[in-house]
């Protein structure tokens, strides 16, 4: 087993609302399996798919990640991201660090996986990549040994930051653009339809906004 545990909190109720402009509800859902299967892709390359834990209320999002190879933990409604992470963090049995990634970086590659795991435990502390704007988290590495105190919340860059400076542990930024770029929003779901991606995600936004 890897010895490095990615999490991946899926929410179900109201995924991808902000697009809600955009997609329908049925596309919205679309979209977000789409997104997910992107994600799993590019860690099956890193090799990490294995010791993947989604962690969702949502049968059918369980369902995809089951058919790719990923571990599920089934949440029993959406209680935010921090909880989901928390119940993720208690089914992991083996790694000794942890690697948190949302489910919709559908730019993301496997060399950009390796580089993080290359810049993180023992190496530092912790390592963190921010969304584009720095005020979310796209990914966090740590060490279960040292773990961070979980913030996602209103700017969680900055909370998971300052929580690492809290206990003392060095931190790594990680730029890669694929862990930085993820849809919240329109403009989000326009530049991934402008992207030269191949990607299922990407070849559906470029299908809506055609």
């Amino acid at each position: 087993m890897n010895p490095v545990a990615v999490i991946v909190p899926v929410k179900s109720a109201g995924r991808k609302s902000r697009l809600s402009g955009l997609l329908g509800k049925a596309e919205r859902e679309e979209f977000a399996r789409l997104l997910l299967a992107d994600v799993l892709h590019a860690l099956r390359g890193a090799g990490m798919l294995e010791s993947c834990y989604v962690v969702s209320p949502d049968a059918e999002m369980l369902s995809l990640a089951a058919g790719c190879g990923a571990q599920n933990v089934t949440e029993p409604g959406d209680e935010g991201v921090n909880s989901a992470v928390a119940r993720g963090l208690r089914a992991v049995r083996g790694p000794s660090s942890v690697l948190v990634l949302p489910s919709d970086l559908p730019l993301l590659e496997a060399p950009e996986l390796r580089r993080l795991l290359g810049a993180g435990p023992p190496a530092v502390g912790a390592v963190i990549a921010p969304s584009r704007g720095f005020d979310g988290t796209n990914a966090l590495l740590f060490s279960l040994a040292s773990p961070l105190p979980l913030s996602y919340d209103d700017n969680s860059f900055w909370n998971h930051l300052a929580g690492a400076a809290r206990r003392g542990l060095s931190v790594r930024v990680c730029t890669e653009p694929g862990l930085m770029f993820d849809v919240d929003s329109a403009e989000d779901f326009s530049a991934l339809a402008r992207s030269d991606s191949a990607r299922p995600s990407a070849r559906f936004a470029r299908r809506v906004l055609r």
